[in-house]
């Protein structure tokens, strides 16, 4: 989805593709609370701990990822559209 003048897509495939990512991991993080629901409901503290650090880990990925999507945004990252 190159953005073109003549290109009824608003967005870069940079910018698409952080977008999606986030998608991603916002849902993933959704998940993981009711995984670790799940892990305390069966009494495996170890596995409630494991997938607090897999959610930990990727709400700083979808923090950064917000980073850049911003940055692709502003165009102060990526090159310039073609």
């Amino acid at each position: 989805m190159k953005e073109q003048a003549s290109d009824p897509h608003p967005l870069s495939d940079l910018a698409y593709d952080w977008i999606t990512l986030m998608q991603n991991k916002a849902q993933a993080l959704l998940a993981y609370d009711q995984y670790i629901k799940d892990a305390e409901a069966a009494s495996s503290p170890e596995c409630a701990a494991f997938f607090r650090k897999v959610h930990d880990a990727d709400k700083a990925q979808l923090a950064e990822a917000k980073q850049h999507l911003v940055a692709v945004m502003q165009g102060k990252m990526g090159s310039p559209t073609k």
